[in-house]
Order: structure tokens, then sequence, then C-alpha cells
């Protein structure tokens, strides 16, 4: 059976700053953004901030997490505290929408947990991951109530592509989700670890339990992991008890619907929601609300999709105009890509990084990732021997290859710096210009939407991949809305 532990870290100090908090409060900042959230706000206007305000109690939070903890491990540090006291008081109104969104929810995810046998306390992990927000999205990839990644989505059957994310499902997400949970805990035998690996991923644990010589309690984990992956333990605790409390400390819940009133529809051909909005004039951000499982903001063919259960009559009226209103908007894009047209020149720079050596590693596989030779390491590191310690940091010079305007000089390093051999670089296919001169292709730039994705991006341009725009941008796979990127045209 899986051990159960309270775990007390003591009465640690420590100074968080606002850069601290703001880390912590963007998944609540995002649900307040939310379409919904916005709408019922703006309806109770003047009354909000209204009630008595009392102080939490932080004094005896771990023998209070205690009684309100059945099942899982207690976590008590300054940094439950802190966030105890941030949504007790300042952000009391943050807190009062999940209390609200929690009555919609709750019901679900426990009747989830009860099938697969787990603890009833698990309801108030989305509550630390995502803020109960269906659409959040974090910088790292996470999505949905459950803020799952993509290799996870997929693992546990979920649909994930340029159309469809399936993670923003709050019913797929939270079966997927709950399956995900049971197998970390018949992996770890513990709640703690089952849950941090939930919240950053087993191979976090892992790289953890390395870092310790094997430990397998949290107590001696949790400084290990980095600041991002330490704080949903705390926040999570935090809300337990803020759930628990909330009549005494006057937390009124605010009665929320995540989704308006709404008709189901089936699409005859692909659907662009923008278009539908532009016609029906409504706001953008309402659809994407309703349908939040598309995450370009089309609708494939064939696929049902969510409208306001008034506007359902206007939309039928008005179907034979969706055609145009999605041609002219098609033509607003080509035309905005072209004005932006620049010519680009390929070049190569050399540049210096600093690589932090982990355990296991040697000067040959650190050499072989970067592309570069054990002499040039041992050159640029002064280093007599082939033996390093974990820890140490290396300086390694690398090659890339980078779009530049053909007027500015090709960056160069300092004299002596960085070595004259140079590095194999994987063909630009798509840029012509031949082997005789400087490969020069024609770029655009493209800003990206709420909603976009990249593997939407490429699928308009023919012969782009989403690999392609990553490699041309050098980005990640996340991408945010205003965000430029370079875009190759024939």
């Amino acid at each position: 059976m899986p051990r159960i532990a309270h775990i007390c870290l003591g009465p640690v100090v420590a100074m968080v700053s606002v850069v601290a908090q703001a880390q912590v409060t963007w998944r609540t900042d995002s649900l307040m953004g939310t379409w919904a959230v916005e709408q019922r706000l703006a309806e109770l206007g003047p009354t909000l901030g209204r009630g008595v305000v009392r102080a939490v109690d932080t004094e005896h939070l771990y023998e209070d997490l205690k009684k309100e903890v059945s099942t899982m491990p207690v976590f008590a540090d300054s940094n439950v505290v802190l966030y105890a006291d941030l949504y007790g008081e300042p952000l009391r109104e943050q807190f009062r929408v999940l209390l609200g969104l929690s009555r919609v929810y709750y019901p679900m995810f426990a009747e989830e947990l009860a099938v697969q046998g787990l603890p009833t306390d698990l309801v108030h992990l989305p509550m630390a991951l995502s803020a109960l927000n269906s659409q959040a999205a974090s910088a790292n990839g996470r999505g949905g109530l459950w803020m799952l990644t993509y290799p996870v989505a997929l693992r546990y059957g979920l649909t994930v592509n340029a159309l469809v994310d399936e993670r923003h499902d709050d019913v797929l997400s939270t079966k997927a989700a709950v399956r995900y949970l049971k197998d970390l805990r018949d992996r770890y035998q513990d709640w703690g670890l089952a849950i941090m690996a939930f919240a950053c991923g087993p191979a976090n644990v892992t790289r953890a339990q390395l870092r310790t010589g094997g430990a397998t309690d949290l107590r001696t984990l949790y400084p290990h992991f980095t600041d991002g992956e330490q704080e949903v333990l705390p926040l999570l605790m935090a809300f337990i008890h803020l759930y628990a409390r909330s009549g005494e400390l006057g937390l009124e819940p605010i009665t929320i619907a995540p989704r308006e009133a709404a008709d189901t529809l089936v699409s005859g051909r692909a659907i662009d929601l923008a278009a539908v909005a532009h016609v029906m004039q409504l706001p953008v951000a309402r659809l994407q609300a309703l349908n939040p499982v598309y995450c370009s903001g089309h609708v494939p063919e064939g696929a049902t999709f969510l409208l306001p259960r008034t506007t359902t009559a206007c939309y039928v009226s008005m179907r034979d105009s969706m055609a145009v209103a999605e041609a002219a908007l098609e033509r607003a894009r080509s035309q905005a890509l072209a004005a932006t047209e620049e010519q680009l020149v390929s070049v190569v720079v050399e540049k210096s990084i600093r690589y932090t050596v982990r355990r296991g590693d040697n000067l040959g596989s650190i050499a072989a990732k970067h592309r570069v030779s054990v002499k040039q390491l041992k050159a640029w590191n002064n280093l007599r021997s082939d033996r390093i310690n974990a820890g140490r940091t290396l300086v390694i010079k690398v090659k890339k290859r980078e779009l530049v305007k053909p007027s500015e000089p090709e960056p160069q390093l300092p004299d002596g710096e960085g070595s004259n051999t140079p590095l194999p670089l994987a063909p630009m296919n798509d840029h012509p210009g031949g082997a005789n001169g400087p490969p020069v292709t024609r770029f655009v730039s493209y800003t990206v939407r709420h909603g976009d994705s990249l593997y939407g991006i490429a699928r308009r341009f023919p012969g782009l991949t989403a690999l392609h725009l990553m490699e041309l941008n050098d980005i990640g796979t996340v991408i945010k809305p205003g965000q430029e990127l370079r875009i190759p045209r024939p």
C-alpha cells in the first residue's frame, strides 16, 4: 500500500519577492482573464469585495492541515503560509472564484477518483495545477485542467494535433489524468512523490533522487526540485486549508459556470471560428471559451462544436455568409504577411555557452552532444585531465546558423576565440542560391494569435513543418500570442 506520511519542513524564514509571487499567481491571473470569469465579475460589479474579511491564522497551520487532509501527506513550510495569506486576504476574490468553480468540477473529479480507487483529497490537485481553468496553458507546453504534457496525453489516449487538443476537454482529460495518477501511485507507493511526479514529471523526481544519493522520502527530495516545480505542493496545501476554513474566513464562493448554456452543432465543413464570430458579431473569446479543444481556432469537417444557445438560429440563417468571411480573413492574413516580407541571409555564428556537468557525464559524451572535440573542450576550460566532477561549469563554443539582413555584417568572435574548424550543419533545403553564394531565402513575419499552434501555422504554408519552424526561429514547442515568427516563402 502507498505510504502515508505527514511532513513538516519546519518554520523556514524566507522573504518572497513580488516576482516570486507573480510566478505563483499566473494560474489564477490567467483564470481571471477567461470569458466566463470576466463576464461574471462584470455582473457582480460593485458588490465584489464586500463582507467580513478575517485574517488567516497560520500559527498552527501544520496541526490544522493534519485534521483537514485525511489520506495525502501533509506538507507545511513557509511557502504554504505565504500562499494561504496571499489567497486568504489580498487575492481573496480570486480564491472565491476558485471556490465557485470547485462546486462545478469537484463532483466530476470525485466520481472519477472513486472509480479508480484513489483518495478524494486529490480533487484539490487541479486547483493548484491550473486554477480550475480548462483553457490553461503553461510556458513549458502543459495544458488543460490537469496540465498534462503532450506525451502523457497521447499515452493515455487523448488526441493532440494541429487542430484538436483534448487536454482541454474537461471529461476526457480528467479520465486520463486520474489513470495517470493511479499509475504513479503504483510506481512510487508514496503520494508525495506521486504528486510531484504528476506535477513535474517522473524524470525530475529521478533527477532529484540522483542528486540525493537515491533518497525516496519527500522531505529529502523537495529542496532539489526547481522553484517552478516546488510551488505546486505548498500551493495545494494552502488551497486545501483555505477550502476547509472558507466559512470561518468569510470566503463565500462566487457562483460561476465555466461555460454558458450552448447548443451542439455538427460542422458540415471545416469552420474558422474567427469568421463565425465576425459574421455573428460575437467576441472570438466567447466562442473559444465554448470550444477550447480547437486549439487553432478551426473546427474540422464533421466535428461537433458549441454556440451560445441564443445565437444558434442566427448562425443557421447566416451559414452561407461564413465562407465569404473566411475567404476575406484569409486574404487579409496573406496581405499582412506580404507587407512584412524581408530578405534574410543565413550565416554561421559562433557563440559560447555554459554547461553544468551532471552525474554520469564524461568529456566524450559532452563533446559528442555539442558536436565538438574533447581536445577543444580541454583547451577552452584549461583541463589537463579527462576527469571532471559533477557540478563543474564548462565553457563550450558552438556554431549555429542564424538569419540576418544582408546589410548586417556576419557576427564574429574576438580574435583568438573558438575553433577555425567548421562544424557540419544540417542543410536548409528551402534556401535557394546555389553552392557558390550565400544561401538566401525570402522570409515574412507572422504574428502569433491566441489559439495558434506551431502545427497549425505550419499547415498554412506548403512544405513547412513545425520542426522547421522551431529550427528557423530557435524556439521550443511553446509559442505565445504576439510573438513574431519568421516564415520562409518560396
